[in-house]
């Protein structure tokens, strides 16, 4: 492959001799840095950087050539992905990949069985605390835009093993919960075209169990995605579009039936329990926005356009669920709503049956545009993950036009295999936890970049972080769960509530907001230099979004993902600890054999073009990071217009 960085070049490359010498710039045998065996080694912010930059490099090298042969201005080099995602393609993979079955069944459900007339208000309490997380996503998606979410950061922040495991939680909301949604719409064919032509179909479409309507959109999904990156955006903008149009046809067409008896008294017939009920429920239905981050690498302006993105999708998102609330509770009392088809239903209710039967086609039309998005995703994941050599080579395989056929091909084909012959009865709280968790740990890893330890306590944020993320899980599970064999519950409730607060006030007040990004982390990489003086932060920071109200912005996002978290079954909570304890045994196994840091120590006196990287200890690190960035800021985009011009 074409760029420099070893993660990348270990898919053509041999790794170094197992003997420790290597050859010096000027020729000259010498040992190599030895390698690290540590589960806990981080990838260095610099190697991130240099590595986009690299990128850059490549696209505007092959766009120069390209144009003066006619070709493709936007294609880069074999073996880098294309940068072609413009803010609003963006915002179409993360409204289509969050709008799903939630806001054709969750309204109805929550509606009937918790908030009553007050569902808007659910809706609306859920994209509050979505945002929580959501800003944290914004920031590091346009600080790294690399493929890969929450593992890059967690890669950056939190160590190898941690990022494999946020890998392991994104894999269940890309490739299992697609195959989970891909199962949901078959069975959604078959109840169709029996409720509405009378035919059962269910004998030869799943004979033995078997799901034939899961695997054909799972094998489609999977064909389009290997046509082309451009074919596969244009058919995914196209039904988002469509699904966006009947969303809003649902809600307007609620809005025209409104009966103002429909939200008088009580509005909150099951309680402001119940409100609060529905708001927990509504969450699961903000899963998804998440996925823009994964795509960072393909954005053609990322420190501008993922924050936008991100956010838009939330916003939007939110937006048409608190309106699609107010239309299905104002058009039919929340007692008459149907818990598992609430808006086909009610149109019945109200005698509009070309609506009803029009609603319950678009959920089919449009449902498949959230199995496309997840495997358009899935690839993207193990491409970081293979480009850092903790996967096989042939998942960063890209060819000429930015597509990643291998990982694309390997990825349909598990996730066509698990949509067809396996049931999802005990993996939804599964999925569910194992998405919150990634949350969580994306939310740790901005406190960890923007916050800075005091001088004499290099891993105070660190160890504060680890005690405040247990201490919220066990506040939410002695609050919200009822332990018979526990004594004394409400007072050791009460004890773990006042170690939250007291863990959050030790980060606010010990561990302020560093001048410069990557503050924990260059704080302690450096030597433990001062490097939270005012005036001294850099002039690329001031060109990125900036999560506000640090730290409680992003403690509040990780309580609520724990607090989430404890609402699930047993069961599920079982098996993510089962999940993450066969992800480490993998890892620690297999994975970490072939690990670029590992072996290659992220090129530390290996290559020349990353000996900015070797100098942890003197500090030159943090000028490495600061540099790149402002790079980034500054050239990044004018490298990206020169590429399309």
């Amino acid at each position: 492959m074409s760029s420099g960085l070893p993660g990348l070049a270990s898919t053509a490359a041999p790794p170094p001799s197992q003997s420790g010498s290597r050859q010096g710039r000027n020729g000259n045998s010498s040992n190599a840095t030895t390698p690290t065996s540590s589960p806990w080694i981080r990838k260095p912010l610099a190697v991130v950087h240099q590595q986009e930059q690299d990128m850059l490099n490549s696209i505007h090298n092959s766009a120069a050539a390209a144009s003066s042969h006619g070709d493709d201005p936007l294609a880069g080099e074999v073996g880098t992905l294309r940068r072609h995602l413009t803010v609003w393609d963006l915002i179409l993979i993360g409204v289509g990949g969050t709008i799903g079955s939630g806001i054709f069944v969750l309204t109805g459900q929550i509606a009937a069985q918790s908030a009553g007339p007050l569902t808007f208000l659910s809706f609306a309490i859920a994209g509050i605390a979505a945002c929580c997380s959501g800003v944290c996503y914004a920031e590091l998606s346009a600080r790294i835009p690399a493929a890969g979410s929450t593992y890059v950061y967690a890669y950056v922040c939190l160590g190898e093993v941690a990022a494999v495991v946020a890998a392991a939680c994104l894999t269940l909301e890309y490739g299992v919960a697609g195959a989970a949604v891909a199962r949901s719409w078959g069975d959604k064919v078959v109840l169709w075209m029996q409720t509405s032509f009378g035919v059962s179909v269910a004998s030869w479409m799943m004979p033995w169990g078997v799901n034939l309507p899961a695997a054909v959109v799972s094998l489609g999904s999977t064909l389009l995605l290997l046509a082309g990156v451009q074919e596969s955006k244009n058919v995914s903008n196209v039904i988002t579009s469509l699904k966006m149009a009947i969303v809003a046809f649902m809600t307007i067409g609620g809005f025209i039936l409104y009966q103002k008896v429909n939200m008088q008294a009580p509005l909150a017939p099951f309680g402001v329990d119940g409100v609060l009920r529905g708001a927990t429920t509504s969450f699961f239905g903000y899963l998804g926005y998440d996925e823009v981050c994964v795509v960072a690498g393909e954005a053609l302006h990322p420190a501008r356009d993922m924050p936008r993105a991100v956010l838009g999708t939330i916003s939007i998102v939110t937006v048409f669920y608190v309106l699609s609330a107010l239309a299905l509770t104002g058009m039919v009392h929340y007692s008459d709503i149907s818990p598992t088809s609430g808006f086909p239903e009610a149109f019945a209710t109200r005698h509009v049956m070309w609506a009803s039967q029009l609603t319950a086609l678009g959920e089919l039309v449009t449902l498949p545009v959230v199995v496309l998005v997840s495997l358009m995703a899935q690839p993207r994941l193990t491409f970081g993950m293979a480009s850092d050599g903790l996967l096989p080579a042939i998942f960063a395989r890209v060819d000429s036009t930015g597509n990643l056929q291998g990982g694309t091909l390997v990825s349909g084909l598990v996730m066509t295999f698990v949509a067809t012959f396996i049931p999802f009865v005990y993996l939804n709280d599964l999925i569910s936890a194992g998405i919150l968790l990634a949350f969580s740990m994306t939310n740790s890893c901005l406190l960890l970049l923007r916050c800075e330890p005091p001088t004499r306590q290099p891993k105070l944020l660190e160890w504060s972080l680890v005690f405040y993320n247990t201490l919220c899980f066990v506040t939410s599970l002695l609050w919200t769960n009822d332990f018979w064999y526990i004594p004394f519950q409400h007072f050791w409730a009460t004890v773990s509530t006042m170690g939250v607060l007291f863990f959050l006030y030790r980060i606010a007040r010990k561990c302020p907001a560093s001048y410069s990004f990557g503050g924990a982390i260059l704080s302690r990489r450096s030597g433990d230099r001062h490097l939270n003086i005012p005036g001294q932060e850099s002039i690329a920071d001031h060109l990125y979004f900036r999560t506000p109200w640090l730290p409680y912005l992003p403690c509040i996002g990780i309580f609520v993902n724990w607090y989430l978290i404890a609402q699930l079954e047993a069961l599920g909570i079982f098996l993510l600890v089962v999940y993450v304890s066969m992800t480490v045994a993998v890892y620690g196994f297999g994975c970490a054999h072939h690990s670029v840091g590992h072996n290659w120590n992220w090129g530390r006196g290996n290559n020349p073009q990353y000996e900015t990287v070797e100098s942890n200890e003197s500090g030159e690190i943090e000028g490495s990071a600061s540099a790149n960035s402002e790079q980034f800021a500054s050239n990044g985009d004018l490298q990206r217009s020169n590429s399309i011009s």
